[in-house]
C-alpha cells in the first residue's frame, strides 16, 4: 500500500465519495503544497497566521488537533478550497471538510517526527498531478513495457527512445518548476491585501456575544506591513484598526488584550526590542483613539525572539514582522 492509500480509504469512509473523487482530492492537495513557493511550510504558515498555530504544532508531533471547515477557508481561502473542489469534482462544502479531515494526516505523513521538507519526497510524487508527473508516467510505461517484451535483440532499438523520454521527463520538471518560481514570486502586497480581506470578513462576521478568544482570532488575520525601521501605522491599515476598535468595544467586559510586538532578525536585538515595542505601542495609541478603553490594551515588544517562520526567505521574514493579539483574561 502506497504512502497516502489508507488516506484515501479514510476518505471514502468518512466521507462517502468515490474512490476516484478521494484521489483526485489528494492528489489536489499535494499538487497545491508543491506549488507553493515554500512547499509545507508556507502552507503551514497560512494556518499560523489565522491563529492555529497550537494546531499545527500538534500535527508536527504528538495528538494531532481537529480543525474545522472554517478554519481551513479562514487559512487558505475560499478561493483555494474551491479550485480543490473543482479539480476533485466534490463540492466546496464537502471539500473544506474533507481538507479539514485530511491536512493533519497529510502533514504528519510528509513530516514525520516534525522535520519539514522543503520538497514534497519522492515517494509522493505518485500521487501528484502536473505536466510533470504525466511525462514520468508515460516514462515509467514505457520501461515496463520494454522490460516485458521477450524479444531481447528489441531492447536496443528502444534504448534511444526510453533516454528520449526520460530527458523530456527532465526537461518538462525544469519548465514545469521554471514556471511556478516566477507564478508563484512573493508579493508581499498581495499578501497584505489578501490578509487584510480575511481579517475584515472574520471582524465584520463577529457574532453578538462573541469571546475575547473569537475576537483575537479574528485580529490576528491581519497583517500590519510597517515600512521597514519605522513604527508609523501604514495609511492602509485604518480601516481595519477601525473595524477592530469597533469589536473590541463590544468585547466581554473585563476583557485584556496584549499587544505584541515582533520583528524578524534583520538589525541588531536591542533595535528589534526597541522597534517592536514602538509598533505595538502605535497599535495600542490608534485603537484607543478610536475609543477603545486603555484598560483593555496592554503592549509588549518582543523582537526577533519569538519567529513564526524562517528568517532564510523574503516570505519569512514578512511573517515574522507582524503585531499579534493573545488574550489575557
Amino acid at each position: 500500500m502506497g504512502a497516502m492509500d489508507m488516506v484515501v480509504n479514510e476518505l471514502q469512509s468518512k466521507f462517502g465519495i468515490s474512490g476516484g473523487n478521494a484521489s483526485s482530492l489528494l492528489s489536489s492537495v499535494l499538487t497545491y503544497i508543491d506549488e507553493q513557493g515554500t512547499g509545507l511550510r508556507g502552507v503551514l504558515d497560512r494556518f499560523k497566521l489565522a491563529g492555529l498555530g497550537d494546531s499545527v504544532s500538534s500535527w508536527l508531533g504528538g495528538t494531532p488537533r481537529a480543525i474545522s471547515a472554517e478554519n481551513v477557508e479562514s487559512a487558505l481561502g475560499s478561493n483555494t478550497v474551491s479550485t480543490i473542489a473543482s479539480r476533485a469534482g466534490l463540492s466546496t462544502a464537502t471539500t473544506a471538510s474533507a481538507l479539514a479531515f485530511v491536512l493533519p494526516k497529510i502533514v504528519q505523513r510528509l513530516a514525520p517526527g516534525g522535520q519539514i521538507p522543503t520538497h514534497l519526497p519522492a515517494e509522493f510524487a505518485s500521487y501528484i498531478s502536473g505536466p510533470t508527473a504525466a511525462v514520468a508516467s508515460r516514462a515509467r510505461e514505457v520501461v515496463y513495457a520494454t522490460e516485458r517484451t521477450p524479444d531481447r535483440s528489441g531492447l536496443r532499438h528502444l534504448v534511444w527512445p526510453i533516454l528520449g523520454l526520460i530527458a523530456l521527463a527532465f526537461l518538462a520538471m525544469w519548465l514545469w518548476n521554471r514556471g511556478r518560481v516566477r507564478s508563484g514570486a512573493f508579493n508581499v502586497d498581495e499578501q497584505v491585501r489578501l490578509a487584510t480581506q480575511r481579517a475584515t470578513d472574520a471582524v465584520t462576521s463577529l457574532k453578538s456575544g462573541f469571546s475575547a478568544q473569537d475576537l483575537v482570532s479574528a485580529l490576528n488575520l491581519d497583517v500590519i506591513n510597517f515600512a521597514s525601521g519605522s513604527a508609523e501605522i501604514p495609511q492602509g491599515s485604518d480601516d481595519f484598526l477601525n473595524k477592530a476598535a469597533v469589536a473590541m468595544k463590544s468585547a466581554p467586559a473585563g476583557t485584556m488584550i496584549e499587544v505584541g510586538g515582533h520583528t524578524d532578525n534583520s538589525g541588531d536585538e536591542t533595535s528589534n526590542f526597541q522597534l517592536s515595542q514602538a509598533r505595538a505601542d502605535a497599535v495600542r495609541t490608534y485603537l484607543v483613539s478610536q475609543g477603545v478603553n486603555p484598560a483593555m490594551l496592554v503592549t509588549k515588544g518582543y523582537g526577533d525572539t519569538r519567529p513564526v517562520s524562517s528568517n532564510d526567505t523574503d516570505e519569512g521574514r514578512f511573517r515574522n514582522r507582524r503585531i499579534e493579539f493573545t488574550v489575557l483574561k
